[in-house]
């Protein structure tokens, strides 16, 4: 008697090895994209959590928000550095800190924005010519460049996740924006006073008291700067992505289909 054996051919079996190739292939990208995107969600939301909780604990010891005058320095560096010694770093595991003398080794020195164009080009948010702003990287890899707003009621927070010396430094995708406001914060609008701005700590957008619409994230199509400052691709802004936080929260923590990634 004999006995047949069923087996695959060298060339069926590279056949299907091929097929899964290119399966492989067309979906690889998607499942990666997926996963940083998810990966830098929670980043983002560990980062916004970590400074909110050293908000309310400097409010423990300096008393709630409200109540907060940083106006009495007339050096923005020395605001800058007593709003860093006593309202901020207490309460963040730093492993660097960094100001004007330094700054390049806690931030990027060039920062994109989400259409590839260096942001910022116009001397402003991330040059450093009056020496007032301070930066940090966290234990858990993030760094932060930061100052106070010249009244003493409010504070710039720019957040990159994965620190100075990882890419793409780019704005809403490792780059994000946020504003802490406190005391009299409706003098400091970020907006030329078109918002006013809430207590707290919040995604750049979201700090404004007032109805600002998921398209107004998008657009930015808001009266004041916010024009250069918005979540989509193609505007030319100069700080287009700047709102991307502020759309991730708005959408429930999640990067939903139209986010320019």
């Amino acid at each position: 008697m004999k006995i047949r054996r069923i087996a695959f051919t060298l060339a069926e079996v590279l056949i299907t090895l091929g097929i899964i190739g290119v399966v492989a292939a067309m979906t690889m990208p998607s499942l990666i994209a997926s996963y940083q995107k998810q990966q830098t969600v929670n980043q983002l939301k560990k980062v916004y959590s970590e400074l909110n909780q050293a908000v309310r604990i400097s409010e423990n010891e300096f008393g709630t928000l409200e109540t907060w005058d940083l106006s009495g320095y007339t050096d923005v560096y020395e605001q800058n550095k007593y709003f860093t010694d006593n309202y901020l770093l207490p309460n963040i595991k730093v492993v660097k800190t960094c100001d004007m003398s330094n700054g390049h080794e806690c931030f990027a020195d060039t920062v994109y924005t989400i259409d590839g164009n260096e942001a910022g080009t116009d001397t402003g948010v991330f040059k450093d010519p009056t020496g007032k702003r301070f930066y940090f990287i966290a234990a858990s890899g993030y760094s932060v460049l930061y100052w106070v707003h010249g009244a003493g009621n409010g504070a710039w927070f720019w957040v990159d996740l994965n620190g100075p010396k990882k890419r793409p430094n780019t704005l809403g995708k490792d780059i994000f924006a946020f504003i802490m406001s406190w005391g009299n914060s409706t003098e400091v609008s970020p907006i030329d006073g078109q918002c006013l701005s809430k207590l707290g700590f919040y995604p750049y957008g979201l700090n404004c008291q007032g109805v600002i619409t998921r398209d107004d994230i998008k657009s930015g199509n808001i009266t004041g700067i916010m024009n250069n400052f918005n979540c989509t691709k193609g505007t030319g802004g100069r700080y287009a992505g700047a709102l991307c936080a502020s759309l991730i929260m708005f959408d429930s923590w999640k990067m939903s289909k139209d986010y320019p990634w």
